[in-house]
This record gives C-alpha cells, sequence and structure tokens, in this order.
C-alpha cells in the first residue's frame, strides 16, 4: 500500500483517535482494578487487625501452655521435685510466649507506631481483606464470554459505553458501599467486575474494522499500554490521595477514578463509531485505506452471524491451545499478585508509610512500560534470524522462568535489603512484559479466523488468579512474617516454571488443522452434493 493512500498522517488521524480511546479506556479499566489494593492499605486499622490476631493466637497458646504445665506439675509432683524447681520452670514458660514476638524490627508481626503508620477506621481482617480484593474477578471471569458476544450482536459504540458508564457510577458509589458494610463493598466489587467483562473485550474489538492488517502489530502495542500506564498512574496518586485527599483521604481515590471514566465516557461518544463506513468524520482516503485493508462491507455483520461456530471439540483437546493457555494462567498468577498485593507486601515485609508505597508501586509497572516498548523488536528480530519457535519459547522463558528465580531471591529479603528487593521486582515484573510477545502473540499463530473464541476462553480461564491470588495471601499471610510470605513467592514461582515448560514442550507456531478454513468453489459443492 502506498504512503499516500493511508488518508491524512496520524496525528489527523480517525483510527489513530479511536486507538487512543481504547489506550484510556484500557487504563480506565485496570485503575478500577487496582484502585482498592492501594486503597485499602489507609482504609484497614492494620494495628487492630495485627492485634486482634495475634491476641487470639497469643490466647491459644497460654491454653496450651496452661494444660502443658498442668501435666507437668502432677509429673513433678509425683517425683517429689521441688517447689522451687517448678516457679523456675513456669517462668520460663511464661516468657516463652511472647518469645517469637520480640523479634527485629524489620520482622516485627506488630509495629503500631514505626515509621508514622496511618491505620484507617476498619477492622477488617486477613481474610476479608482477601475476599473484597478478590470479589471484582467474581463478575469478570464468567462473563468475558458474554461480553465478547455482546460486541459482536450490538457493536462497540453500543456495548462499551454503557459498560464503562456503569462502571463509573459504581466506582463513585464505592465510599457509600464501605460505610454500610464490607459484604456491601463486596457486592458492588463484583458488579464493578460484570462491567469489566463487557467493557474489556471492547478495547480489543475496536481492532476489527478500525485496525488495518499492516498496522495491527502498533495498535495493539498503544492500546496495551494502557495496562501499565495505569499501574504507573494510580498507586502514586492514591498514595497522595490517601494522606492528602479530601472526603478523609482514601474515598476521594474512588471519587477521583470514577469522575475520570465518566469523562471518558463522554469523549466516547464523540469519537468512536463501531466501523469507517458508519464514522461521519473519517477523511475519505482514510476510510477507502482502512475498508481496503480489511475487506469490510455494509453486510459484513450478516457475514459472520453466518459463518460456521468454533470447532470447541477441537480447541479443548489441543495441546498447543492448553499449552498457551497454561502460560497465560501463570502469567497472570505472577502479574495479580503483584497488582492486588504489592502495597500490602511493602507495608508488611518492607514497612513503607504509605506515602512512599505509591510512589514505590509503581516502579515496577514502569520497568513493564519499558520492557514492553522494546520486546515487539526484539521478538521481530528473533523471529527473522531464527525463526517464530525461537522468538516465542524465549520470550516466554525470559517473561517467566527469570521472573520465577528472582521471586524466590526476593522472598528471602525483607527491609534491610530494600533498594535489592525494588531492584528484583522492578526487572522480575518489567521481563513479565515479554509474555505479550510470547504466549499470548502465539493465539495467533495458531488459532485463524477462531483466534477471537480462542482469546475469550483463555482470558476466562487466565483471569481465576485474579480471584485466588488474593485469598491465597490473606491464608498464607495471617502473622505478617517473611517466612509467610515465602509461602507466596515459593508456590508462584512454581507455578510460573511449571506452565513455561508445558509451553515450551507443547506449544506450535503455525495454524492448526482445525482453524483452517476450507473454502469450496460453488461448482465444486454443486458435484459434492450430488455424490
Amino acid at each position: 500500500m502506498q504512503l499516500f493512500s493511508t488518508g491524512p498522517p496520524w496525528w489527523k488521524s480517525m483510527r489513530y483517535r479511536i486507538v487512543l480511546m481504547g489506550f484510556f479506556g484500557m487504563t480506565n479499566i485496570f485503575i478500577q482494578r487496582s484502585n482498592l489494593s492501594m486503597a485499602i492499605v489507609c482504609m484497614v486499622n492494620h494495628t487492630a487487625v495485627d492485634l486482634t490476631a495475634h491476641q487470639q493466637q497469643s490466647s491459644l497458646e497460654k491454653v496450651s501452655k496452661n494444660h502443658t504445665k498442668m501435666i507437668s506439675y502432677e509429673a513433678h509432683r509425683y517425683a517429689n521435685l521441688s517447689a522451687e524447681s517448678l516457679n523456675e520452670t513456669s517462668v520460663l514458660e511464661s516468657d516463652d510466649v511472647n518469645a517469637p514476638y520480640s523479634t527485629s524490627s524489620c520482622n516485627s508481626p506488630i509495629q503500631a507506631n514505626d515509621l508514622n503508620r496511618e491505620d484507617g477506621e476498619y477492622n477488617w481482617s486477613k481474610d476479608m481483606q482477601g475476599l473484597l480484593l478478590g470479589a471484582l474477578y467474581w463478575g469478570y471471569v464468567p462473563l468475558q464470554i458474554l461480553g465478547g458476544y455482546l460486541m459482536t450482536r450490538f457493536g462497540i459504540r453500543r456495548t462499551v459505553g454503557p459498560c464503562m458508564f456503569a462502571m463509573s457510577i459504581l466506582t463513585l458509589l464505592t465510599h457509600a458501599a464501605a460505610l454500610i458494610s464490607p459484604w456491601a463493598l463486596f457486592v458492588l466489587r463484583i458488579l464493578l467486575g460484570t462491567t469489566n467483562a463487557m467493557g474489556m473485550p471492547g478495547m480489543f474489538f475496536i481492532l476489527t474494522t478500525w485496525g488495518p492488517s499492516e498496522e495491527k502489530g502498533r495498535l495493539l502495542s498503544i492500546i496495551f499500554c494502557g495496562n501499565f500506564v495505569s499501574n504507573v498512574l494510580i498507586f502514586p496518586i492514591a498514595g497522595l490521595l490517601c494522606s492528602y485527599g479530601f472526603a478523609g483521604g482514601w474515598p476521594s481515590i474512588f471519587y477521583v477514578s470514577g469522575i475520570a471514566n465518566l469523562i471518558w465516557c463522554v469523549f466516547w461518544y464523540f469519537i468512536v463509531y463501531d466501523s469507517p463506513l458508519t464514522h461521519p468524520h473519517i477523511h475519505p482516503k482514510e476510510k477507502e485505506y482502512i475498508v481496503a485493508s480489511l475487506k469490510l462491507t455494509s453486510k459484513s455483520s450478516t457475514e459472520r452471524k453466518s459463518r460456521k461456530g468454533a470447532p470447541w471439540r477441537h480447541i479443548f483437546t489441543s495441546l498447543p491451545v492448553i499449552s498457551v493457555i497454561c502460560a497465560q494462567f501463570s502469567m497472570n498468577w505472577g502479574m495479580y499478585l503483584i497488582l492486588s498485593s504489592l502495597p500490602l507486601y511493602m507495608r508488611e515485609i518492607l514497612k513503607f508509610d504509605v506515602k512512599s508505597n505509591g510512589l514505590f508501586t509503581m516502579l515496577p509497572f514502569i520497568s513493564m512500560w519499558f520492557v514492553l516498548s522494546l520486546s515487539g523488536m526484539a521478538s521481530d528480530w528473533t523471529s527473522r534470524r531464527f525463526g517464530l519457535a525461537v522468538a516465542r519459547k524465549s520470550a516466554t522463558i525470559v517473561g517467566q522462568v527469570i521472573p520465577a528465580i528472582l521471586y524466590i531471591i526476593v522472598s528471602y529479603l525483607d527491609c534491610e535489603s530494600i533498594p535489592l528487593v525494588m531492584a528484583l521486582l522492578c526487572i522480575s515484573i518489567g521481563l513479565m512484559a515479554t509474555n505479550f510477545v510470547g504466549p499470548i502473540v502465539n493465539f495467533f499463530d495458531i488459532a485463524g479466523e477462531h483466534v477471537g473464541q480462542v482469546m475469550t476462553l483463555s482470558n476466562t480461564i487466565s483471569n481465576i488468579p485474579g480471584i485466588l491470588t488474593p485469598y491465597i495471601v490473606a491464608e498464607f499471610t495471617k502473622d505478617n512474617t517473611r517466612e509467610q510470605w515465602q509461602h507466596v513467592f515459593f508456590l508462584t514461582a512454581g507455578l510460573m516454571c511449571f506452565c513455561s515448560l508445558m509451553f515450551v514442550v507443547f506449544s506450535k507456531y503455525s495454524t492448526q488443522h482445525w482453524a483452517v478454513e476450507i473454502t469450496v468453489e460453488p461448482e465444486e459443492n454443486e458435484k459434492l452434493n450430488e455424490l
């Protein structure tokens, strides 16, 4: 295609404006996902939660000690031991009750007054915090397939706009829900997840009618960057709002993010239309270029409805599909662990205050954004030089095995090694961006015209870690110790290594037989019918 036939320059191009709306839409969606993980650090009275947990644990230990002392007393009495010896033993045992908590400043589970920590008003247990952090994915995971169906049925303009508007309203109601009860907030987060499930596919469906074949990779990377920019923005801004925001601090996080999304909705209806064929303000040359590249017609929606459905039996039994779903599952596990629990980890183990927490939490995502910008070029060079197999497998190893090793190293460090911990986290999260040019791109290698259905299936399964990781953290880190967080990092590292090995062994790099559309000419079709 000649350069002049692509229409006006990119800064005047309608397709780039619409892709930019997809970028900001992705940014807003992930801000709504992440805002609670930062705000909950300010909402919860962590001192009260820690004290309650350890009082319960101490009570159990005291009961156990008293029972032991009674048995010991009877044994000593029958052995005619002196009362003085028994008293000394009791004193030693009484001292031992508090021994586990007289640890160093970095490992102490209760430090109510250090580093100017600011506790919130809610005494929510670790289990409740995990439930709230994972609630959004209860609504998000099962409804993605429905979201994809609605896009094809009603178009992106009429589906994404209302869903994102509803997302804004729910975010603005978060403060009120938290005031009612944690269960009201839980239900609200589930509803927020349903709007995520409807809006998220729309950011990628934009490319089906607005992304020329020659530019799909470039436009897709622009939309994907919204994921990382959201984390770069929300963590430091939320940290500042926690301390200096209106309405009591943490509520302003949800008011600001909700209002920002409402503004996006207004621009969405002014700028975005379902295709170049229906857009009233697109340049004629750009319209001609996109229509020719994608072979769009006014009957395209009818043609899509008449196509044969996806071969689900072959998809579910395909080892290449299973391997790529497995790789995406472990990638999301590692990412969601950091996305939902990094602020808590930095508070409990690295002993950061709220403002420092927000600033330092964004650093790994800046690293990820930087690596993603370079990984596309690196993957293209590797593909040309060594082939697709090497490019996809090496990207997966770099994006999962190396971060898994770094997670294990991080698990042995604490607040005495903060610079090293932050450096390792930045490297590990940054390298995980290479998965987008490894297993994620592999969908397009193997699935042919069914790539949309396969990606929707994979996204449904691979987002289950969004539900599981907050619960795993809550269950494993009852006492907020480094040793307990080690279990979380070791589990994550093992899962990432296993799934990346699955991908390296079983992945393929050409269109599978079940994804090849066999076209039959009318004359041949008549002959087949006569047989």
